[in-house]
C-alpha cells in the first residue's frame, strides 16, 4: 500500500521527468493578491506567470500545493471529502504543450505509474470538444467509459479573461458505495462511488465579458488532483479521513478519551457512533488548517485570516469535549504528529506555543461562560435560547454544555429554535466573509495606476502625503483608534513582502497618534499598500520609521541568499542548481533548491566556508538599473522569487563584484562584511529532491543559535549519562560544560565534541543493555497465579529494558501460561502486552482490548500496544482479571 508521502513524490517525479520544473509548496497566505484570503488551489501562487505579470522560471511547472478553503467549514466531518486544509498535486504549461501532450500525460501517470486498473476509470469531457474525446480514445480509454459533459460540468469560465474546456478523471470505487451506476456521472449526481481525482483545464479561448470568445495565441495548460482523494483511493479507505494523512491524528486523539474511532462505520452508519466519528475528523482536520496556517504566520484574532484560524481552533476544541476529553488543553499535543504526516517545514515549539494559549483563552472563556449562564439561570429559572445562542455565537460556549447545565438543573432547551438561529447565522457569516473579501477587492480597485513611489532604498523614514486612505469598503477621511484600514502614500520608505523577503515593520506618526503597520503589499499597479491600526486622517502629511535594526537584518539576509546561491553552484559544479523558493525574515532566510542527492555535512561546511570567504573579502554590492535582454546578456540570474518584473526595459541587478549578478527587487547591505556571520542551522527535505536550507546570519543570531544548541546538547548527553547509570550504578562519564569563548568557530568545535560524546554514550548504552539483557533473569522472582483455571503471570512495572528477556523465559519454561505486562509510562498512559506459547496472544490482547482503551497488535505469541485510560492501576488489573474468560 502506497504511503501519501510515496503519492506525492511520484506524481513530481513523473512531471519532473516530462520536463516540468518542480516548484515547492509556497506559503498560505497570498503574495501580493488581496483577492485571495487563502491560498486555495495549485495554479492560486502561479496567477501572474499565467496572465504574464510575471516571467515565469520555466514553461512546464509541477507542484504539490497546500491550500485552504473555508467557505463552508461546517460540512467538515459531515462528507466523505470536504476539508479546510488539503494538497492539490499540478501540472501546468505555460505556452508549451497543450491538449495531446496532457492527455498523454494523464493517462500514463494513472495506468503506468499509479497502475490503476482501466475498468474503474472514467472519463467526462466538455461535448463540443473533439479533440479530447480523440486524445483519449487514441491513448486507450474505451469510447464506453467516455461520459459528454455539458458548459455547466465540463467548461471552465470566471467571465472575462482566459477560459475553455476541461477533462475530468472519476475512479468507480464499485457498487458498495452506490448500487446506482454511470448515470451518476451522466446527470452530474453527488455520490461516493465514482470519485473525481484529477481535472485538466485547457485555456484555450479569451472571454471579453460580453461571452465573445476568441481563440488565444497562447495556450494553456492548468490541472489540479486531489492529494487526499488519490491516496483514500490507493488506500482503499472509505474516506479521506481514513488515510494516513488523517488517522496518525485520530489515532493520538483516541488515547485522550474512552470513545473510538470506527472506519467501518460508513458502511454500518450506527448513529451514535457517526456523531463519535464525526467529531474525530473536525478535530484532524481542523488542526491541519491550524497548525499550516500558523505555521505560514497567521496567529488566532478577531479578523481576517486570524479569525478563521481562532474558530478553528475553537470548532476542534469543542469536538473535544463532545468526545469527553477532560484535558484543559489537547490540540497543541497534535503539533508533532500533524509535521510528521506531512512534508512541510513547521516550528513545532513555536506552533505549540501558539495554540496552547488560544486554548487556554478558550477555557478561561468556557468558564466565564459557564458562570454567566448559572446566573441566568438563577435570575429567571430558566433560559431563554436567545441567551443560548448569545452564549455560543459571542463567547463561544459549546451549546453541548450548555444542554448539559441544563440537563442537571431539569430545564428543556428547544434545539429546533437553537438550530434555525444557527441556520441564520451561519449563512450570514458565510455572506459576510465573501462580501468582506469582495468589499476589499472592491476598495483597492479604486486606484487605477500606478501612484506612490518606493524610497526605502535609500530612506528609512520619510515624510509623506496620504493619496488615498480606505477600509474594506471604499474610501475615508478618517479611520478610529481601533480601526484597520489600508493607506497609500505618495512615497514610502517600506519594502512590500515581494521576491521571498517580508515586508518591513515599524510605525507611522500623524501629530500625537501613533499608527501600527500591520502589513504591506503591493496592488495589481506596483502600488505599496500599507494595512495600518490607528486614529488618522487623510488631509495631514505622516512620518513614517522603519525599524532599521530589523531592516539591517533583513538586508543581511537577502544578500545572502544571492551570494549563497553563487556558493551552491560552486559547491555543486556538476549540478544545474535552481532557487526554488526562499522566505527571507529579519531573523533567518530560508532557501530552497534541487539537488540529486541530501546534502552532507561536508558539504555544508563547505558552503559555510565559501560564505564566510565571501564576508571577509567585504565585496561591495552594486545596483544595476537596465533591460530585461541586458540583464541576460550580463549572465545575471532570474529565481523564481524574483521574478517579480513587469517591465522588461526597467529592472534591477544586483551585484556582488567578481561572484554574482541577480535580478532582484529586494533590499541589501552596500557590502558582504555587514552580513558578519552565517551560519546554516537546519536542512530539511521537501521531497522529490528538493532541499531547503535554514540559515541565520550576523554575530548575534549566529552565537546565540550555537549557544542554544550547546544548552540543548548538554542536556541529552545529562540524560544519557542518567540512562547508563540505571543500567550500571558504577558508569561515570565527564564532559567538559564551560564555554571558554564566544567565537563561532569555538562554538562549534565544541559542539563537534559535544557529538562524539554523545555518540560514546550511546554506544555504551547499548553495550550496557546488551550485557544486562545477557544476564540470566531469576524466575523465582515472578509468580502465577490461577485465574479461571489459567496459569497467569500478571508481571507489574517491570524494568523496560527487561520486558523481552522476562516474558520469554517465562513462556518458555511455563509454557501452558499467560504472561500480562502492565507498565506505567507516564500519567493516564501504559505500556502493555500479552504473551503465551499455548494461548493466541492476539486473542486475548484484542479482547482486553474491547473493554479496555487499548492500541496495537502483534502475534499468537506476543501482542503488545498501549493503553490510556484515567482509572487507576489496580483497577485496570481487575478488569484484566476478570475478562481473561472471555477469549
Amino acid at each position: 500500500m502506497l504511503t501519501s508521502k510515496e503519492i506525492r513524490k511520484m506524481w513530481l517525479d513523473f512531471f519532473k521527468s516530462k520536463g516540468h520544473l518542480v516548484v515547492p509548496s509556497k506559503s498560505l497566505i497570498p503574495q501580493n493578491d488581496p483577492s485571495l484570503l487563502w491560498i486555495n488551489s495549485g495554479v492560486a501562487t502561479l496567477k501572474d506567470y499565467f496572465s504574464g505579470k510575471k516571467i515565469p522560471p520555466a514553461k512546464r511547472i509541477t507542484n504539490s500545493q497546500k491550500s485552504i478553503r473555508t467557505n463552508d467549514i461546517e460540512n467538515v466531518g459531515i462528507t466523505a471529502r470536504h476539508h479546510t486544509f488539503f494538497e492539490m498535486l499540478g501540472n501546468f504549461s505555460i505556452g508549451d504543450y497543450f491538449k495531446k501532450e496532457a492527455i498523454a500525460f494523464g493517462y500514463e501517470f494513472i495506468f503506468n505509474v499509479l497502475k490503476l486498473n482501466k475498468q474503474n476509470i472514467y472519463i467526462t469531457y466538455y461535448s463540443e470538444d473533439k479533440d479530447t474525446y480523440n486524445y483519449w480514445i487514441s491513448n486507450g480509454i474505451d469510447p464506453s467509459h467516455m461520459i459528454k459533459g455539458s458548459r455547466d460540468t465540463n467548461f471552465w469560465d470566471v467571465g472575462q479573461g482566459p477560459c475553455g474546456p476541461d477533462t475530468e478523471i472519476f475512479y468507480d470505487r464499485g457498487t458498495k458505495y452506490d448500487t446506482r451506476g454511470i448515470e451518476l456521472l451522466e446527470n452530474d449526481i453527488e455520490n461516493d462511488r465514482y470519485i473525481e481525482i484529477w481535472n485538466i483545464v485547457f485555456s484555450q479561448f479569451n472571454n471579453d465579458g460580453e461571452n465573445n470568445y476568441t481563440e488565444l495565441a497562447t495556450k494553456n495548460i492548468d490541472t489540479g488532483a486531489g492529494l487526499e482523494r488519490i491516496t483514500s483511493i490507493l488506500q482503499d479507505a472509505p474516506t479521506n479521513f481514513d488515510t494516513d494523512l488523517f488517522l496518525p491524528i485520530i489515532h493520538a486523539t483516541e488515547k485522550l478519551t474512552n470513545k473510538h474511532y470506527d472506519i467501518n462505520n460508513y458502511f454500518t452508519k450506527e448513529p451514535i457512533q457517526m456523531k463519535i466519528n464525526t467529531q474525530f475528523k473536525i478535530i484532524a482536520d481542523h488542526i491541519r488548517a491550524s497548525v499550516n496556517a500558523i505555521s505560514d504566520g497567521v496567529k488566532p484574532s478577531n479578523i481576517g485570516r486570524g479569525y478563521i484560524i481562532r474558530r478553528l481552533i475553537r470548532r476542534a476544541y469543542r469536538a473535544g469535549i463532545s468526545l469527553g476529553i477532560t484535558q484543559k488543553a489537547f490540540l497543541y499535543e497534535l503539533v508533532q504528529i500533524v509535521k510528521d504526516s506531512l512534508i512541510y517545514d513547521i516550528d513545532v515549539e513555536e506552533v505549540k506555543k501558539v495554540i496552547l494559549d488560544e486554548e487556554n483563552l478558550f477555557a478561561k472563556t468556557i468558564n466565564e461562560g459557564e458562570k454567566l449562564l448559572n446566573q441566568e439561570i438563577e435570575k429567571n429559572g430558566t433560559i431563554d435560547v436567545k441567551i443560548a445562542f448569545k452564549m455560543f455565537d459571542t463567547y463561544g460556549f459549546p451549546i453541548e454544555l450548555t444542554r448539559e447545565i441544563l440537563q442537571e438543573k431539569n430545564i428543556d432547551i428547544d434545539m429546533n429554535e437553537f438550530n434555525e438561529f444557527l441556520k441564520q447565522h451561519q449563512e450570514k457569516s458565510r455572506g459576510n466573509i465573501e462580501a468582506g473579501m469582495q468589499k476589499v477587492i472592491n476598495s483597492l480597485s479604486l486606484i487605477t495606476d500606478k501612484i506612490s513611489e518606493f524610497v526605502g532604498y535609500d530612506h528609512t523614514k520619510t515624510t509623506s502625503k496620504i493619496l488615498y486612505l480606505l477600509n474594506s469598503e471604499e474610501k475615508i477621511n478618517n479611520a478610529g483608534e481601533d480601526e484597520v484600514s489600508y493607506l497609500i502614500l505618495d512615497k514610502t520608505p517600506f519594502y512590500a513582502t515581494s521576491g521571498g523577503q517580508n515586508h518591513d515593520e515599524g510605525y507611522i506618526l500623524q501629530g500625537n497618534n501613533r499608527i501600527e503597520v500591520l502589513d504591506v503589499f503591493k496592488d495589481k499597479y506596483w502600488n505599496h499598500v500599507h494595512v495600518v491600526k490607528g486614529k488618522i486622517n487623510s488631509n495631514e502629511p505622516v512620518q513614517c520609521f522603519v525599524d532599521e535594526d530589523k531592516r539591517i537584518n533583513f538586508a543581511r539576509n537577502h544578500s545572502s541568499t544571492h551570494l549563497m546561491f553563487s556558493a551552491l553552484r560552486e559547491t555543486y559544479p556538476n549540478e544545474i542548481i535552481k532557487q526554488l523558493g526562499s522566505n527571507i525574515t529579519y531573523e533567518h532566510f530560508t532557501f530552497d533548491f534541487g539537488l540529486d542527492h541530501r546534502p552532507t555535512k561536508e558539504e555544508i561546511k563547505l558552503i559555510e566556508h565559501k560564505m564566510r570567504q565571501y564576508i571577509a573579502r567585504d565585496v561591495k554590492r552594486n545596483y544595476i538599473i537596465t533591460s530585461l535582454k541586458k540583464a541576460e546578456e550580463m549572465g545575471a540570474y532570474m529565481t523564481i522569487d524574483e521574478s517579480e518584473y513587469h517591465d522588461a526595459n526597467y529592472i534591477r541587478v544586483v551585484e556582488f563584484e567578481g561572484i554574482t549578478k541577480d535580478l532582484c527587487g529586494g533590499t541589501h547591505v552596500p557590502h558582504s562584511g555587514i552580513i558578519e556571520d552565517f551560519k546554516i542551522v537546519a536542512v530539511d527535505s521537501k521531497g522529490t529532491g528538493i532541499y531547503r536550507l535554514r540559515v541565520v546570519t550576523s554575530y548575534d543570531l549566529v552565537r546565540k543559535y550555537l549557544l542554544s544548541e550547546i544548552q540543548e546538547k548538554q542536556k541529552i548527553l545529562d540524560t544519557l549519562i542518567k540512562n547508563n547509570q540505571k543500567l550500571n550504578e558504577g558508569y561515570n562519564f565527564k564532559y567538559t560544560k564551560e564555554i571558554i569563548s564566544n567565537k563561532t568557530s569555538d562554538l562549534e568545535e565544541l559542539l563537534e565534541e559535544y557529538d562524539k560524546c554523545e555518540e560514546k554514550l550511546r554506544n555504551d548504552y547499548r553495550a550496557l543493555l546488551k550485557q544486562k539483557q545477557s544476564e540470566d533473569v531469576d524466575l523465582s522472582l515472578y509468580n502465577y497465579e490461577t485465574i479461571n483455571d489459567k496459569k497467569v503471570f500478571l508481571l507489574i512495572n517491570i524494568e523496560q529494558s527487561l520486558i523481552k528477556k522476562v516474558s520469554i523465559s517465562l513462556r518458555e519454561a511455563n509454557p501452558d501460561s499467560i504472561i500480562i505486562i502492565l507498565n506505567k509510562s507516564k500519567q493516564d498512559s501504559y505500556y502493555f502486552a500479552v504473551a503465551s506459547k499455548k494461548y493466541d496472544s492476539n486473542a486475548i490482547f484484542k479482547n482486553l482490548g474491547k473493554v479496555l482503551n487499548i492500541h496495537g497488535g502483534g502475534n499468537a505469541i506476543i501482542s503488545q500496544g498501549s493503553l490510556a485510560s484515567n482509572l487507576k492501576q489496580e483497577e485496570i488489573i481487575e478488569i484484566i482479571k476478570s475478562n481473561l474468560c472471555e477469549f
